[in-house]
């Protein structure tokens, strides 16, 4: 299968937790306190896998640490897709809403140094 991504996703795995979701129009879920898998990252967005249902287009604020060597990216991440693995799991794809270029590049920077 051909990748259509524009950015290449490597493999990692980190736990990452969400408290809150928000909508654009306000809507809010509060006091989630989920903690999700991450098992793949790009410089455009993250996978990850949780037991909860979350609904598609809504944000959360992601603070992100992907090894000691690298400084925690804390930012806003928009769900754009969910897909059920069994009864229990969801696999989601998210997309960074606003990265800044130094970040981009980390994120670069740790793909590069990954054996993969």
């Amino acid at each position: 299968m051909e990748e259509k991504r524009q950015d290449r996703r490597v493999p990692i795995g980190i736990k990452l937790s969400i408290s809150n979701l928000y909508k654009e129009d306000t809507n809010t879920i509060m006091d989630l306190d989920l903690d999700v898998e991450v098992i793949d990252i790009s410089s455009k967005g993250i996978g990850f896998i949780s037991q909860c249902i979350l609904p598609v287009g809504y944000y959360f604020i992601a603070n992100i640490e992907l090894s000691p060597e690298f400084p925690q990216i804390i930012t806003d991440v928009r769900v754009i897709r969910s897909a059920a693995i069994d009864k229990e799991s969801y696999r989601y794809g998210c997309e960074f809403v606003s990265i800044s270029p130094s970040v981009k590049q980390m994120l670069d920077d740790f793909s590069a140094g990954l054996d993969l």
